[in-house]
């Protein structure tokens, strides 16, 4: 068997050092895919099909409501994965997980992973503490939306998406940044705008770059550093940034 690449995503990465043979046998079964922003990669309440590692891309999940309003519930790019419900034992989700930074994604369809779960102990003992990870995250983040301000959220969803591509920049309309936050389009203008007058961010066509990291955790709250920490802890440490633009602009 010829020598693995590095992982581009965490979760394997955490795989590869617990046991690298079976970060081995799981990747030789992951098929590589590119996918464009605002692609459907799972739709609420009909079988999923594959599961999804992030590489370089970022996939959203969203929760539709019946009178067609909708949130984002969570963002997962290469340190996690989408279809967790697949190793739970589910066979249908009543989200959706569509893609909001395009990129690379390794997949694997469900009833095979299903398979992979069962006879790769390893692989079991991440997902586990993934999902642990997943549950206190998502708890973190109900108190985040119930106590901390509108622009300290908004801080904590850019921290959160800027860790998750590998651009310099990535897509964020004010719509897309309303879902999330579960306001109006109108809060998130205003809010955009004195982020930008902050000089913490760059919002350009769509896209959105953060050229002020250190002064946009200041401007989130405790939940950011929480969250991180918590993921480290139980899946592992973060992969090694790589910013083309950035890492030439700093070697000039």
């Amino acid at each position: 068997m010829s020598e693995l690449l590095p992982a581009r995503n965490r979760l394997l990465a955490a795989l590869g050092t617990a046991d690298p043979a079976a970060e081995a046998q799981l990747r030789e079964r992951l098929e590589s895919v590119e996918l464009k922003s605002h692609s459907r990669v799972m739709t609420s309440d009909r079988p999923i099909r594959h599961v999804y590692f992030p590489e370089t891309g970022v996939l959203a999940v969203i929760q539709q409501m019946h009178d067609g309003s909708a949130v984002a519930v969570d963002l997962v790019g290469s340190d996690g994965m989408v279809g967790l419900a697949v190793y739970l034992g589910a066979v249908t989700f009543p989200l959706e997980a569509i893609c909001e930074a395009p990129g690379t994604f390794l997949r694997m369809k469900a009833a095979e992973f299903r398979a992979e779960v069962a006879r790769n102990a390893p692989l079991l003992k991440v997902l586990q503490g993934y999902t642990q990870a997943v549950l206190e995250i998502r708890a973190q983040v109900i108190g985040c939306n119930r106590f901390h301000a509108v622009e300290a959220r908004a801080a904590r969803w850019l921290l959160e998406m800027d860790d998750r591509v590998s651009q310099d920049e990535f897509t964020m309309t004010h719509e897309f940044l309303a879902m999330m936050l579960g306001v109006r389009r109108q809060t998130v203008s205003a809010v955009a705008s004195d982020l930008s007058r902050r000089g913490l961010v760059v919002y350009r066509r769509g896209f959105i770059e953060i050229v002020d990291r250190v002064g946009l955790e200041g401007a989130t709250c405790e939940c950011y550093e929480v969250i991180r920490n918590e993921f480290a802890r139980l899946v592992g440490p973060p992969l090694p940034r790589a910013r083309k633009a950035r890492a030439a602009a700093e070697s000039s």
